[in-house]
């Protein structure tokens, strides 16, 4: 069994550069499950197998991958009228449009102060 702390053999997996690629992608991570709310996962894959053929075993070779999944934001939804043609519309295809105007005054308001 080996005594090797998994943290130390982690720092010498290909001379650090997955350890650094851990770090930065669970910085990324943990940002997107703050600003979003919801979860995701970071997934460490070793792959150990023997280098040579034989049956006595002095020499491995490991391979990694890391993979991040970052939690999507809510997308929304957005609601659309359906017209007899079947054509989407923003507007009830039914109802009239209302004439809006300009609702500014053309003269300033002058107000007054209550007195006690």
């Amino acid at each position: 069994m080996s005594t090797k702390a998994f943290g130390v053999f982690l720092q010498e997996l290909r001379d650090g550069r997955t350890h650094t690629e851990l770090t930065t992608q669970l910085a990324g991570l943990l940002e997107k499950v703050k600003e979003t709310g919801k979860g995701g996962a970071l997934v460490l894959k070793l792959q150990v197998k023997p280098a040579g053929r034989g049956s006595e075993v002095d020499k491995i070779v490991i391979a990694d991958s890391v993979t991040v999944t970052l939690p999507k934001p809510e997308r929304g939804e957005d609601f659309f009228w359906l017209t007899d043609e079947n054509d989407l519309s923003r507007n009830h295809p039914r109802q009239g449009n209302l004439e809006l105007r300009d609702a500014t005054q053309s003269q300033p308001i002058t107000l007054k102060e209550a007195q006690k």
